[in-house]
């Protein structure tokens, strides 16, 4: 009769003769599972909502992992840290994980081995061992991980930075965690016994107390303390031997050293397999005990045992795009990143203006103040982008006017369709979120930003030209004499010789032309707004000569403006433009048919006949305009009387 015993599978056949192998019968997760191999007492979680899911999860064998329950679930936010130790060194092959099919889900996945140090604060600063992006399923994901890196494992620790609700799932869920992999046992010294024929008590005795580590079968007679009784092992077979594990941990986990005793004989401490049920008084209990071959255990101060040298979560304050606890890694996806810069994103839209110079702003006290006067010309909101169509939320904005017999026909009919006259230039600024998008065809006027606001002013520096080194980049040039011979504004050596390669490196100084940048001067403060003249004064420089055209946007780096304030803008443009929307809905309705009859060719009979005004209100405004037209250009030929 032959067995064959596996995990979770095993059966029977008859027969003497009848042996086979049944490996192809056990499913690849069982038969490389490191369940067994993983040190569950030592499993921890940080930011589970209840205590112990986390190693609840892990304790999950193969045949529970569809079971809803137990669940890891987070906390105060979508972030989760699970520290896994082994018992051994395992070469770990893949990763199963199974989470769910909603937004709950884990997006990211970060892994770091053998590191007992790590928080949250650690984890995302780390690049870690390497990063995975999940799938939104219900059935277990296999991450294979690239062997070479996790050859050697002793500790996991499983990173979920995120999840896929974007920032508006607070909870992410995990119900199974699981590995594949192979197990080896730690090097351990081997453990040497000496048997005593006569023994010297005093070289048994324990540092600290009077109780010597004699059994009573080897013929130690120092006194012991009331209720000991040193424990024995059951008497082995005849022929066979005794075999005494040196490792204070489980035997089935750690494979222990053997030694070989030929005779019977109590051993000098308990075995840590048989039960005890005498053990020594609680002050009679040395500090340790136990002598494992391997090295001791050293605890560290870390996060599990209470230490930490980081602040609470969420007590740092939020730098400009750093990466902290609130913020996902920049490994993850595009979703994650428009998250990171969530803050550093204006809140409101931008103007286009253009550079007229700059002058002086004179102060109560007769302070002169340089400052830079800009001015806007006709500004229009002209699109809307949003993240579910764009990937972004964003306002395109229109300056000035262009002839159209200098437009193309496409941006003809771009324009057209929005029912605004062809913009010279166009420009997109990024906001926050859907409260910073515009109305099409709206006006932005300068009281679109108040006195003392700070600015972001973005343009193009002025070009210089091809310039020298000495002028780009402020070299001081060669020698002014002493056998230098036309060369005093030359850079000198452009690069390495044959130890780097015979070539020059790339960004090395040269000359080339200089200017025509794109500059950015930031937190810049307004001084003056006027709608009459269309200015907007800003206090200091802004890049660019007259005439450049410059993006004016509320400062990254400060508070945005103040909610009353940006109720009361939003306010006065419904008030300016309160039938924005219909005039957009109409413009697209005379665009359709515009282009319906440029395809039909009745392009020409249809603009014969003149353009009608929609409704009598329109046609009443129209002949107003003419008959004012007709009487200022009677006026104006008209002789003179004196």
């Amino acid at each position: 009769m032959s067995h064959h015993c596996h995990d979770e599978h095993s059966h029977s056949h008859g027969g003497d003769e009848h042996e086979h192998d049944h490996s192809d019968d056990i499913t690849p997760a069982l038969q490389f599972s490191l369940y067994q191999h993983i040190n569950f007492d030592e499993v921890t979680t940080l930011n589970e909502a209840v205590y112990g899911s986390g190693k609840a999860v892990v304790k999950k064998t193969w045949a529970e992992r569809l079971q809803p329950e137990p669940e890891l679930q987070s906390d105060v936010d979508e972030q989760l840290l699970v520290n896994i130790p082994f018992t051994g060194q395992v070469k770990l092959h893949s990763i199963l994980l199974r989470t769910s099919d909603s937004d709950s889900a884990p997006k990211t996945l970060k892994v770091i081995i053998n590191r007992d140090d790590v928080d949250f604060g650690v984890a995302e600063e780390t690049d870690g061992t390497q990063t995975f992006e999940l799938s939104r399923t219900a059935e277990v994901q296999e991450l294979p991980v690239r062997r070479a890196r996790f050859n050697a494992v002793r500790r996991l620790t499983l990173f979920f930075p995120d999840n896929f609700g974007d920032g508006e799932e607070d909870v992410t869920r995990i119900s199974y965690i699981g590995f594949k992999g192979e197990w080896m046992a730690l090097g351990r010294a081997p453990a040497n016994i000496i048997y005593e024929a006569a023994a010297n008590p005093g070289d048994h005795k324990i540092k600290g107390t009077s109780v010597n580590q004699m059994g009573s079968g080897i013929g130690g007679h120092g006194p012991a303390p009331p209720g000991y009784c040193p424990m024995s092992r059951p008497r082995a077979a005849a022929g066979t031997r005794s075999t005494y594990h040196t490792s204070s941990s489980h035997p089935n986990l750690i494979k222990s050293s053997s030694v070989q005793i030929n005779k019977h004989m109590h051993l000098l401490r308990p075995s840590s397999t048989s039960p005890t049920t005498n053990t020594l008084p609680r002050a009679a209990v040395p500090p340790t005990t136990t002598h494992s071959s391997t090295l001791p255990y050293t605890q560290c101060r870390t996060v599990k045992s209470g230490w930490s040298t980081l602040p609470t979560r969420g007590a740092k304050p939020h730098r400009f795009n750093q990466v902290t606890s609130g913020l996902p890694a920049p490994t993850t996806g595009p979703a994650a990143a428009l998250k990171r810069k969530e803050r550093t994103t204006p809140v409101r839209a931008g103007v286009l203006a253009v550079k007229k110079g700059m002058t002086v702003f004179m102060g109560r006290t007769g302070a002169r103040i340089p400052c830079t006067v800009l001015q806007l010309d006709r500004v229009q909101t002209v699109l809307n982008k949003t993240k579910h169509k764009h990937g972004y939320w964003a306002v395109q904005v229109g300056m000035g006017e262009r002839n159209p017999g200098n437009v193309t026909a496409p941006l003809l009919g771009y324009f057209e369709a929005k029912g605004i006259p062809p913009k010279e230039v166009l420009a997109e600024f990024r906001v926050r979120d859907e409260r910073g998008l515009l109305p099409v065809g709206v006006q932005l006027m300068p009281d679109w930003f108040h006195v003392g606001q700070r600015v972001d002013v973005r343009s193009n520096s002025r070009g210089m030209g091809f310039a020298g080194g000495m002028k780009r980049h402020g070299f001081s040039g060669q020698e002014a004499s002493h056998g230098n011979s036309l060369n005093h504004r030359t850079i000198g050596s452009a690069g390495p010789s044959q130890g780097s390669g015979s070539r020059v490196l790339p960004g090395k100084k040269m000359p080339g032309r200089m200017g025509n940048q794109r500059v950015t001067i930031q937190n810049l403060p307004v001084l003056m707004v006027d709608n009459e003249l269309g200015i907007v004064v800003v206090k200091g420089c802004v890049a660019g000569p007259k005439g450049a055209v410059v993006k004016i946007q509320d400062a990254c780096k400060k508070p945005p403006p103040s909610d009353e304030f940006i109720e009361k803008t939003r306010k006065l443009l419904e008030e300016r433009f309160p039938e924005a929307e219909a005039h957009l809905q109409a413009a697209r309705e005379r665009h359709l048919e515009l282009k319906q009859a440029r395809r039909e060719k009745r392009i020409e009979e249809l603009m014969a006949g003149g353009m009608k005004p929609a409704s009598e209100q329109e046609m009443d405004a129209i002949e107003q305009i003419i008959a004012a037209d007709a009487m200022k250009e009677t006026t104006e030929h008209a002789p003179a009387q004196f």
